[in-house]
């Protein structure tokens, strides 16, 4: 099967996703339609989407966000709207919601942070259709008559709300009642004994994925094992990039509830909704990930950041006067460009097997997975005395890679020493099936040690 036919489906959710996101702005987030079309040309042209559109299983990703944004569009259908501060908006369609229910199961269905829609929608409810006579009433009215007032929203949420939980339950039924199992290569801060080193890792990983949407400047398809080394302690310098975004943040929701007491615009807090949500499940705080960093899943964060970007332009230009707005109209053009650019650059890695595991070398040498993935393509290419070579770099950054030493093993010419690869493969993981298959062959074949071998 030609890859060229998956590319061309990956493009054009990426395309749908794109002009689906301009119009939710355009309705639902952004005042200015220009500022729209700014938001949906940075998200089309953003380096970090290159994974998720360019790799089948980024696929997952893309369309997931797509039945993200229908899920939203549907349920903001399904309220009426606000006609005085006396009432809050009343469920006008209940086709609409059950439509908006069915596609955030589809979105968690495709990828599991699709769920996170129902959370948007329900705080979008609640701050932007119901803001206006929810804090009318909050000031002076008695508890029974809130509840009253607020019944057309209490019900919506509360369906919400029991929906997930349902949906929810049964995704973990289906997964056999546990959560995925992974190991410390996958996400070696969680296996960290100490609470502190988990914390400060954890929260400079969230510094780390903000930087990636806001300078996309190295990009690799795999960030684990040594990629990120883990923040023990407190006088790491890392820890000024976590105190930076926590100032950030902590900014952008003062900004919100004063916009929210002020009845005033509500870009900022869409913008958010959007970046924060979609990101939780990735985020360590609920569950261990699979993942250090991986940038497919910026995907969908990354709306919430364009819009904010775009409505910072908006506010700037408005304070500039012309001169500054023609010059922070071509910083943003510059910025698209060179957006654009990196895009080009980084869809070349992903062209080939040999393309993608030989930059990943280039860009974190320091990885082990990247040398042990590039040793694969070598051995299977033939080039034995390189694949050796990476395999034992791979060894030298993380010593316990015991699927590196089970294939250094199958490389090695002396029976003795590939015997020994496949024991120590076998020390760091019993249950390995390669080491176990290798090393009972390698007994069988060249000892005829039956007994061992059978074992």
């Amino acid at each position: 099967m030609t890859p060229l036919y998956f590319h061309i489906v990956n493009v054009c959710l990426h395309c749908a996703v794109t002009c689906l996101l301009m119009h939710t702005c355009e309705r639902y987030a952004l005042e200015d339609s220009r500022l729209a079309f700014v938001t949906a040309l940075l998200f089309a042209v953003h380096p970090v989407h290159t994974e998720a559109v360019s790799g089948i299983v980024g696929r997952a990703d893309v369309l997931a966000c797509l039945l993200f944004l229908l899920t939203f569009l549907s349920y903001i259908r399904s309220v009426g709207v606000c006609v005085s501060e006396d009432c809050l908006p009343s469920t006008v369609s209940v086709g609409c919601l059950l439509v908006s229910l069915l596609l955030g199961t589809c979105a968690m269905l495709v990828k599991e942070t699709g769920i996170t829609v129902f959370g948007v929608c329900v705080l979008y409810d609640a701050l932007v259709l119901c803001r206006k006579p929810l804090i009318y009433h909050l000031s002076g009215s008695r508890l029974r008559d809130l509840l009253h007032i607020c019944s057309p929203f209490i019900k919506r949420a509360g369906l919400i709300s029991g929906y997930v939980v349902i949906i929810m339950s049964v995704r973990l039924w289906l997964m056999g009642g546990s959560m995925p199992l992974f190991s410390e290569q996958d996400n070696p801060a969680s296996f960290s004994p100490h609470l502190l080193t988990r914390i400060l890792t954890y929260s400079y990983l969230l510094s780390f994925n903000a930087w990636l949407l806001l300078a996309p400047i190295v990009l690799c398809y795999d960030w684990q094992v040594g990629s990120i080394p883990l923040v023990e302690s407190l006088g790491d310098v890392r820890n000024v990039a976590t105190v930076l975004l926590a100032v950030v943040m902590v900014a952008l929701c003062l900004h919100c509830a004063l916009s929210l007491q002020r009845q005033e615009s509500r870009e900022v807090l869409v913008g958010m909704l959007f970046l924060v949500f979609p990101f939780i499940p990735a985020s360590n705080l609920f569950f261990r990930v699979g993942f250090v960093v991986a940038e497919r899943v910026l995907y969908m964060p990354s709306m919430g950041y364009c819009i904010l970007v775009a409505h910072g332009l908006g506010r700037l230009c408005s304070v500039v006067g012309r001169w500054g707005t023609t010059v922070l109209s071509v910083s943003m053009l510059l910025l698209l460009l060179l957006f654009s650019w990196k895009t080009v650059q980084q869809n070349h890695v992903w062209l080939s097997r040999e393309a993608l595991f030989r930059s990943g070398i280039q860009t974190l040498p320091h990885n082990a997975k990247v040398h042990y993935n590039y040793a694969n393509f070598l051995k299977d290419s033939g080039r034995h005395h390189e694949a050796i070579h990476h395999y034992t770099m791979a060894l030298r950054l993380y010593p316990r890679h015991a699927s590196a030493m089970n294939n250094l093993g199958t490389l090695t010419r002396s029976p003795e020493e590939a015997e020994r690869y496949y024991r120590k493969a076998l020390d760091i993981n019993p249950q390995h099936n390669r080491a176990l298959f290798n090393l009972g062959n390698l007994l069988n074949v060249s000892k005829g040690d039956w007994e061992e071998s059978s074992k």
